[in-house]
């Protein structure tokens, strides 16, 4: 059986389709992360989370908060130079993803609005199967600001309490 390439995995994809075109961080966020546990759950220090952290930081940006889009940008130029080289890192422009995200960071630090950049990709099959993603008719900009407040949040809010209740019970 042939191996596939990482960056071939279907949330991958979907990853760039989302940071790339309809510019849904907090969807970014929720691929990445799913794909992550399934390839390394136990490590923090995976090219995976410096992505997950980018789209969090694009997602606070664009929603006003500059100290949550600072304190991830931050994290993920971290950890991108801290998991190079990366074969994630060898289908797209990682040189120019880096000039992106430190102009991004600066600007957040200048309280400058929100600017969304693309991520490059330098491998023509990872570039085709982006492109086959049909693109959603629409974005609803509201939507994607807020969408972590606009979703169901009953089964996070039944967890938080769960984790509350285990931690007083430590106590």
């Amino acid at each position: 059986m042939i191996a596939l390439h990482p960056t071939f995995h279907a949330n991958f994809v979907q990853f760039l389709k989302e940071f790339n075109d309809t510019h849904d961080y907090f969807e970014c966020h929720e691929l990445l992360e799913d794909y992550w546990k399934e390839v390394s759950p136990a490590s923090k220090n995976h090219p995976l989370t410096a992505l997950i952290l980018l789209s969090t930081s694009m997602y606070h940006w664009r929603r006003g908060n500059m100290t949550g889009a600072i304190k991830t940008m931050k994290g993920s130029i971290d950890r991108l130079k801290e998991t190079l080289p990366s074969c994630y890192y060898e289908t797209i422009n990682y040189d120019k993803l880096m000039q992106d995200a430190t102009h991004s960071i600066n600007l957040m630090k200048e309280k400058n609005p929100f600017q969304q950049f693309t991520i490059e990709l330098i491998n023509e099959q990872l570039q085709q199967l982006v492109d086959a993603i049909e693109s959603p008719s629409s974005n609803d900009l509201h939507f994607l600001t807020h969408k972590h407040m606009l979703r169901d949040r009953s089964e996070i809010l039944k967890e938080r309490e769960t984790q509350k209740k285990r931690r007083a019970d430590l106590k």
